[in-house]
C-alpha cells in the first residue's frame, strides 16, 4: 500500500460520487478488517464491515471510541512476553517509527470483552480529503500462543539443562546449538566457543579407534534414545572415557540430536579394580584337591557378576561349599556378594550341615540386607562316609553322574535366603563312590541353547559360553570325587 494516497488522483477531476464509490469498492467492501485512524488523538474515524464484525461494534459505536480503548487492559503475562508495548499509545508508536508503513503487534478485546493479539499493518493514507492511518487487522492469538508456549518450553529446557550435573549438548549435521554450563567442564571451553562450532573439533581426532570415529560420525542419525560408550581423547589433551546418550529433539523450531555426555573415567577405574578384586576371591579352589578333582566355569554376563562360589575345609575329610547367585547387578551385587562372604564364613564356624547354614544365613540377611535376597545352594562333602548333602534356597537342583553313565537330577525344595524369615530348606543326601560327578550351577546356563544335557561337559560348556550372548551370569562348578 503506497503513501498518501488520495480519490482525487484517480482522475483529473473526479466527482465527489465517483470517489464514495471507488471508496466503497477498496475499503468499506474488503474482506480485511480495516481501520482509519486519527493520528492526532487516536479517534477511530471509519471502519469497514468486516471491521464491524470482527470487533463485534456497531459502525456509530465504533467511530465513537478511540482506538486506545480497543486494547485489553489486562495485565497478561504473555503479553509482556510477546513485547507487546501495553502503555505506548498505538498513534505515538506509528510516529515514533521510522517507517510510515509499519507492522505492530497488539493485544484488543471484543465488545464481548474477549481478548486477542493482532498484528496491524499501518500506513498513512488521504481519504476523501482526511490524513489517516490506514490500519488493516490480523487476528494471530494462536501464532502468538505458540510461538510463547514455544518459547517457554524452551525456556523450562535451558533451566532444566543448566541444572543437570552431566553435560548437554544439542547440536545438528555437526554443528554446535546449544551446550550447558557442565559442557564447559568437560571440554574446557566456554560455550561461546562451543556453539556454532563442530562437534567433532572437541575431539582429538588422531587418537579416536575406528569405532569411535564412526560413533561420532553417526550421531545425529539416532531415531530414538540410544546410548554409547567411546573412550576418547579430548581436544585439550585428556584422555576421558565417555557415557554418551543420545535422543532425537526439536530445538528452536529445528530437528535435532541432544547429547547428554557423563565421565565416567574414574567410576571405570573403580569397577575394573572391583572386578579384579571380585576374580582374585573367587579364584580359589577345591581345599581337598586329593579328595575331589574342581573345574569351574564363571562368565559375568556383564562387568561385575552377580554369581559366587566359596568353599571351606572342615577337617581332613569334610568340605562345605555355597553357590549362589545375588539379586541386582553391577556394584550393588558386588557388595551383596562381599557381605554374603562374611556371612558365609561366620556361619560356617558354627555349623557344618546344610540346613543349619542356611537357616543361619536367612535370619542375617533378612535382618541386614533389608529387601535383598539371595538364591543359593549348600552342599557338605564327606569323603569318609561317601555322601554329599546339600540343602536349597532358590537354586533348587544339581547333577549327579556316576561311573556306569547313569544321570540323575536332583531337585530340592527351598526359598531364597532373604525372603522369608522363617523359611524352611529342604535337604537330600546323595552317596557317592570314585569317579562321580556333581554339578553345581546358576540359572544363567539354563538359557543357553542346546537342550538339558548338552552342556553338562566342561568343554562344551565353554564353547557354549563364549560363543552366546548371555542373559544372565553363568557359574558351573564340577567336582569329580578321586
Amino acid at each position: 500500500m503506497n503513501n498518501h494516497h488520495s480519490c482525487k488522483n484517480l482522475q483529473n477531476n473526479p466527482s465527489a460520487q465517483t470517489c464514495m464509490e471507488h471508496y466503497g469498492c477498496i475499503y468499506d467492501n474488503n474482506h480485511l478488517v480495516t481501520l482509519l485512524v486519527n493520528p492526532a488523538d487516536g479517534a477511530i474515524v471509519d471502519a469497514n464491515k468486516a471491521a464491524l464484525d470482527f470487533y463485534g461494534y456497531r459502525l456509530s459505536e465504533l467511530r465513537a471510541l478511540n482506538i486506545e480503548e480497543l486494547k485489553a487492559t489486562d495485565k497478561d503475562a504473555m503479553a509482556r512476553m510477546a513485547g507487546i508495548p501495553m502503555d505506548i499509545a498505538f498513534v505515538d508508536r506509528v510516529k515514533g517509527g521510522k517507517e510510515s508503513n509499519q507492522i505492530l503487534m497488539d493485544r484488543h478485546k471484543r465488545a464481548d470483552g474477549a481478548a486477542m493479539y493482532v498484528e496491524i499493518h499501518t500506513g498513512m493514507i488521504t481519504m476523501l480529503g482526511v490524513n489517516c492511518i490506514y490500519s488493516v487487522i490480523h487476528d494471530v492469538s494462536e501464532r502468538v500462543r505458540a510461538d510463547l508456549l514455544l518459547k517457554e518450553s524452551e525456556e523450562r529446557y535451558r533451566n532444566l539443562v543448566e541444572l543437570c550435573p552431566d553435560a548437554i549438548i544439542v547440536f545438528r549435521e555437526d554443528m554446535v546449538l546449544f551446550a550447558n554450563k557442565q559442557s564447559e567442564v568437560l571440554f574446557g571451553l566456554e560455550r561461546e566457543q562451543m556453539v556454532g562450532c563442530s562437534l567433532q573439533s572437541f575431539f582429538h581426532r588422531g587418537f579416536l579407534k575406528s569405532r569411535e570415529n564412526k560413533v561420532l560420525n553417526y550421531l545425529d542419525q539416532a531415531t530414538e534414545n540410544t546410548r554409547v560408550e567411546i573412550k576418547a581423547v579430548l581436544n585439550d589433551g585428556r584422555a576421558a572415557d565417555l557415557d554418551i546418550v543420545c535422543a532425537p529433539v526439536s530445538f528452536a523450531g529445528v530437528s535435532a540430536t541432544q547429547l547428554l555426555l557423563r565421565d565416567v573415567t574414574d567410576s571405570k577405574k573403580e569397577i575394573k579394580r572391583a572386578v579384579q578384586l571380585q576374580e582374585r576371591r573367587l579364584a580359589a579352589d577345591f581345599p581337598l584337591p586329593d579328595q575331589a578333582g574342581f573345574q569351574k566355569l564363571y562368565v559375568p554376563a556383564g562387568t561385575l557378576s552377580g554369581d559366587f562360589y566359596f568353599f571351606h575345609r572342615i577337617g581332613p575329610d569334610k568340605a562345605i561349599g555355597i553357590i549362589g547367585d545375588v539379586t541386582g547387578k553391577g556394584i550393588t551385587a558386588a557388595l551383596n556378594i562381599s557381605a554374603m562372604r562374611l556371612l558365609f564364613f561366620d556361619s560356617v564356624q558354627e555349623h557344618s550341615n546344610p540346613q543349619d547354614v542356611l537357616r543361619d544365613l536367612n535370619l542375617k540377611i533378612v535382618r541386614h540386607l533389608d529387601e535383598d535376597y539371595i538364591a543359593v545352594c549348600c552342599f557338605l562333602l564327606d569323603f569318609g562316609e561317601g555322601m554329599l548333602t546339600a540343602a536349597a534356597a532358590g537354586i533348587n537342583e544339581f547333577d549327579h553322574f556316576t561311573t556306569d553313565g547313569g544321570w540323575t537330577k536332583l531337585q530340592v525344595k527351598g526359598a531364597p535366603v532373604g525372603m522369608f524369615e522363617n523359611s524352611k530348606f529342604d535337604s537330600v543326601r546323595v552317596p557317592f563312590s570314585s569317579g562321580d560327578r556333581f554339578c553345581f550351577y546358576t540359572d544363567g546356563l539354563e538359557l543357553l541353547e542346546g537342550g538339558e544335557t548338552a552342556y553338562w561337559e566342561y568343554e562344551a560348556l565353554k564353547r557354549a559360553t563364549q560363543d552366546s550372548i548371555l542373559q544372565d551370569d553363568c557359574t558351573w562348578l564340577e567336582l569329580t570325587i578321586r
